[in-house]
């Protein structure tokens, strides 16, 4: 069984891993969406125009 924590170090050490990975994981999370999905339609965008006007 783990040990509860008990002293402020630790607490506050498993605050700043708790507020790290949940900006890291928003930065991520914001990221994808605004930069790596709008490029990625644009691609797909530009692909189906090129395969339209080669057929």
């Amino acid at each position: 069984m783990i040990a509860p924590v008990q002293n402020q170090l630790s607490k506050s050490m498993l605050i700043q891993i708790g507020v790290g990975m949940t900006l890291g994981t928003t930065a991520a999370y914001a990221y994808w969406h605004k930069i790596v999905l709008p490029n990625r339609a644009q691609r797909e965008a530009f692909y189906v125009k090129l395969n339209s006007t080669k057929a």
